[in-house]
């Protein structure tokens, strides 16, 4: 075999492209493999976003929602999240705990809202004078749907709703009124 007629080629200098078309490839591989994953093997959903409206509190407010541990019969989970309306201003808090293993769960839990409402009709810009503030405190029971996998999130709740309404300046003299509420959530679970 004659030598002389082979070209040789220097592959040094395509030694990052070569190393960047396998990075990409195999960065593909794990994103597919990632979203893929729940058509081959089954994985638990620990995240949840949702929308709920509720008949006490904010009339609606957009939570997530995560399991921070999963037991054999009992889970817990932890929610945040916020609600803006045209006045008003308020941050649901809670903590559930979630029975049952598979698409459907009781759920019983405790959410504190930090509820603020401003008043235009006040001539300063300083919100700390025009504005009240209140807390719901609400201990409910319901029902959850959210399969293990990544799936649609549906949750209905009922229970008593304690409204507290700390005066200006004396925080801790609190007037408690009891009242009924129901809510309803619909969102994805991930």
């Amino acid at each position: 075999m004659n030598l002389e007629n082979k070209r040789i080629v220097d592959v040094t200098g395509l030694r990052p492209l070569i190393d960047l078309r396998y990075s990409v490839i195999l960065a593909s591989i794990l994103v597919l493999g990632n979203v893929a994953q729940p058509a081959f093997g089954q994985r638990n959903a620990k995240n949840a976003i949702y929308l709920e409206a509720a008949s006490e509190g904010p009339i609606y407010s957009l939570n997530y929602d995560r399991i921070i541990r999963q037991g054999e019969k009992l889970a817990y989970s932890l929610r945040a999240g916020f609600s803006i309306e045209k006045d008003a201003l308020s941050f649901p808090v809670g903590f559930n705990f979630i029975t049952g293993k598979y698409a459907h769960h009781g759920e019983f839990g405790l959410t504190i809202i930090p509820y603020f409402q401003y008043h235009d009709d006040y001539p300063t810009r300083n919100y700390t004078g025009n504005s009240d503030k209140y807390i719901f405190v609400n201990p409910a029971a319901g029902y959850r749907f959210q399969k293990p996998g990544r799936s649609i999130f549906l949750k209905a709740a009922i229970g008593p709703s304690v409204f507290l309404d700390p005066p200006a300046g004396d925080f801790w003299n609190m007037d408690p009124k009891l009242y009924f509420f129901g809510s309803v959530s619909a969102g994805i679970s991930f």
